[in-house]
């Protein structure tokens, strides 16, 4: 009976764990969006075109619609029975994440788009970043973080100068620098998070029924390690040379992704206990 609670008892703080670390997905979808709000009114002050959205937002609207997605995947692996997901409901839930696919898939496009602007700056030709202010410019203070050119600060850059004519932004070198790499290793994160749902989709599409054979099954668990090291490591980057934020976003992802891993071998186990019955 003491180990039946005890074993009751570790089930419910795995399971407040992970919702708490799903809440905490959802508010860092409203912590991006403010982030992505206050660079695109530096980046578009001229007004931000609905094809440029994506380049803008791409952060927010990656994170929602991977929020979306994992609480999907909770669904179909961990709380609806199998009987009920050949219903309507089940149709409904294969299509929202269908739409969640085409989303991410975008915002990877978003990341590239940004990641390709930083080429766009070119060396300023001046050496006084204060003949910039009556322009309007902006100051590049790091990755998806402007300050407004003006008077008061400009005194205080110097070194090499490099402007985007396009969005009317100055940096530094060394910023532009840093910047670029962190956009760079934004593109690389968001293309190694589309390689894993592909794999985790093949996994609850067809390896949960067991219809992998064995080799494929043992490449699709190798390769799922590379690329969660690979997310480790972008982690690690991130919370050395990026911000706070984004290493504690993609910590976060790491643990809801160990979750959905450990519903798909659950969900696995229990069909191959059914259909030996």
């Amino acid at each position: 009976m003491h180990d039946l609670m005890l074993k009751v008892n570790r089930l419910d703080w795995f399971v407040v764990f992970k919702y708490l670390v799903y809440a905490a997905l959802v508010a860092n979808v409203a912590l991006f969006f403010q982030e992505d709000w206050e660079a695109a009114s530096h980046v578009f002050r001229d007004g931000l075109p609905f094809a440029q959205i994506i380049k803008g937002f791409a952060p927010s609207i990656d994170t929602a619609a991977w929020v979306i997605l994992l609480l999907l995947f909770e669904l179909e692996t961990c709380q609806l029975s199998d009987e009920l997901l050949k219903r309507p409901i089940g149709l409904a839930i294969r299509g929202l994440r269908a739409l969640c696919y085409v989303i991410i898939g975008y915002a990877f496009t978003g990341y590239l788009g940004k990641a390709l602007g930083f080429g766009l700056y070119a060396p300023a030709g001046i050496l006084d970043a204060c003949a910039l202010v009556m322009r309007q410019f902006a100051l590049l203070v790091e990755l998806d973080e402007y300050r407004t050119l003006t008077a008061g600060n400009c005194a205080g850059i110097s070194g090499a100068l490099f402007v985007n004519e396009q969005t009317r932004t100055l940096a530094e070198a060394g910023t532009l620098i840093q910047a670029t790499r962190l956009a760079w290793v934004d593109v690389v994160n968001s293309g190694t998070w589309l390689l894993i749902l592909a794999l985790l989709e093949l996994d609850v599409r067809l390896g949960v029924k067991g219809l992998f054979p064995n080799w494929f099954a043992t490449t699709s668990l190798r390769a799922k390690y590379l690329l969660y090291t690979a997310i480790v490591v972008v982690a690690v980057y991130w919370g050395i040379f990026g911000t706070f934020l984004d290493f504690w976003d993609a910590f976060l992802w790491i643990a809801a992704f160990i979750f959905i891993e450990r519903n798909v071998f659950e969900w696995e186990r229990e069909w191959a206990t059914s259909t030996s019955l």
